[in-house]
């Protein structure tokens, strides 16, 4: 397969504009904690495997690179579902920041995250 950057370019910017506005909405403006719980892991997993792919289209088939574009996607898809929480009481999405831990209390009402 013959990478075409000159065309996926352009349409993975605009993706990822689309992806950083919806990503604003579901985890700052929308106050439904039940959706949040349920779209924002389908919106991380999402989100890596667009890139795994935009990436594949980018560079072609050259499996060498995918080898390491894939894993370092699956990690930080990983970390970044181990970060992400959604507090029940105020609805409020927490990022923790913390990579290998857990945030267990929301900042901003003290409740205990689940």
């Amino acid at each position: 397969m013959k990478p075409h950057p000159e065309v996926v370019v352009p349409v993975f910017i605009g993706v990822w504009i689309a992806l950083g506005i919806a990503g604003l909405w579901f985890t700052y403006f929308d106050k439904n904690v039940a959706r949040k719980k349920r779209l924002i892991p389908v919106f991380i997993v999402g989100s890596g495997a667009i890139f795994a792919l935009f990436a594949f289209l980018m560079i072609g088939a050259n499996l060498s690179a995918m080898l390491l574009i894939v894993p370092a996607v699956v990690l930080i898809t990983f970390l970044n579902l181990r970060q992400y929480r959604v507090c029940s009481a105020c609805g409020r999405t927490i990022h923790s920041g913390m990579w290998f831990a857990k945030a267990e209390f929301c900042p901003k009402c003290g409740a205990r995250l689940e």
